[in-house]
């Protein structure tokens, strides 16, 4: 019995000798704990303390009824405003009212930091994050509207307008994003309003005057509404100054400056293009329209090199080898009239209305769906031809 006690005792005193001191720093923890939470309780007003414990307990019509009334007692507490604004205004999709408290935040002191959803971090890198966050959301959630028509066409308004209003709330959240905007006059273009879109469009450049997707989709939407070329003008030349060798912004100025009548710098512009565009397919297209412009220049010769440009990189581009024959005809016209420096040569434009009709008549026998069309441009060069030969 006495060894028993002894050997109780030992245990009892290598018990206290060993974790005696870890009992001791646990109940010190402890302590010390409770006297931080006390702390941080009476940091906080009875009022946004009961809007903390509705929020743990999801009863967020009561944190609403408490967290102004927080604000009211606490008006120089910036993380209050965030929490109402992500747990109340943003569970709402109220976005104006988010967007309103987290500038409130950040004017009653941005750079403290502040405690949300168990996290320590300081005011504007909050607000920031949770902008990124909702933006995000609403964006992504417009695109995936956006994405629907493809697989229901038939219901495009109503994927149109869903995705509208997804995009208006990114645009709301995230005011400075010139994409949304832009996003948002696409949608509303495509839905058929048009004042809409370019109420946004002009938002979007505002906003970020030098994005080029703003300036871009301006030009677009401005011109596609029917606004003049004059209007669409600047927006184009902003794009390309932004991004010199975009061949699509680049293309997209050529015409507006030949709409303009301006064809000499429209042709610049083409050659520009040209050689910033790597696509066979977009380079033809862009030769080809050189080649009209010049055409319609009685530049003959170029329109010539342009068009056989055009139909070497696209051999399905019939309009292309048309465009030669055109300019093979032109040059006849200039011969058998003795016009734009050509002296008057019957030989010659007869020459050159064979290369047309030989052209015309290569088109015909690969398109034959527009044969009819064909044959009436053969027979104009046949009787031209005719003539310059005396039959």
């Amino acid at each position: 019995m006495i060894t028993h006690t002894r050997l109780n005792s030992k245990i009892l005193i290598r018990i206290s000798n060993e974790d005696v001191c870890v009992m001791f720093k646990n109940i010190i923890l402890k302590i010390n704990a409770f006297f931080l939470s006390v702390l941080f309780i009476s940091c906080s007003s009875q009022e946004y303390t009961t809007a903390k414990l509705a929020i743990q307990q999801s009863d967020f019509k009561k944190a609403a009824e408490w967290l102004p009334k927080a604000m009211e007692v606490e008006p120089n507490n910036p993380e209050i405003p965030i929490v109402m604004a992500i747990e109340i205004h943003a569970q709402n999709n109220e976005w104006e009212e988010m967007v309103s408290l987290f500038n409130k935040a950040k004017e009653i002191d941005s750079k403290k930091e502040i405690e949300v959803r168990q996290a320590f971090i300081v005011v504007e890198e909050a607000v920031k994050n949770y902008i990124e966050y909702y933006w995000a959301q609403e964006f992504n959630a417009g695109v995936e509207q956006f994405k629907k028509i493809q697989e229901d066409s038939d219901n495009k308004p109503k994927y149109l307008e869903a995705a509208i209003r997804h995009f208006s709330s990114a645009a709301i959240i995230n005011p400075s994003d010139a994409n949304t905007h832009a996003t948002l006059a696409k949608c509303y273009f495509d839905l058929g309003d048009k004042q809409s879109a370019i109420e946004a469009t002009l938002v979007a450049v505002k906003k970020n005057p030098d994005s080029f997707e703003a300036n871009f989709s301006a030009g677009q939407i401005l011109g596609r509404a029917g606004r003049s070329s004059d209007e669409v003008l600047p927006y184009y030349k902003k794009a390309t100054e932004i991004e010199p060798s975009n061949s699509k912004a680049l293309r997209e100025l050529a015409g507006t400056y030949y709409d303009l009548g301006n064809k000499k710098k429209s042709i610049e512009v083409f050659e520009n293009a040209i050689s910033n565009e790597d696509n066979d397919t977009t380079k033809a297209d862009l030769y080809f329209n050189l080649g009209v412009i010049h055409n319609q220049m009685n530049n003959y010769e170029a329109a010539e090199s342009a068009f056989d440009e055009a139909f070497f990189l696209n051999e399905d581009d019939y309009e292309a080898a048309l465009g030669m024959a055109r300019s093979y005809e032109g040059y006849g016209d200039n011969f058998m009239n003795g016009s734009q420096g050509f002296e008057k040569n019957l030989n010659e434009a007869a020459r050159w209305y064979r290369k047309a009709e030989k052209k015309i008549k290569s088109v015909m026998i690969i398109d034959i769906e527009n044969k009819v069309t064909y044959q009436k441009n053969l027979e104009l060069v046949r009787y031209k031809r005719d003539v310059a030969e005396g039959n």
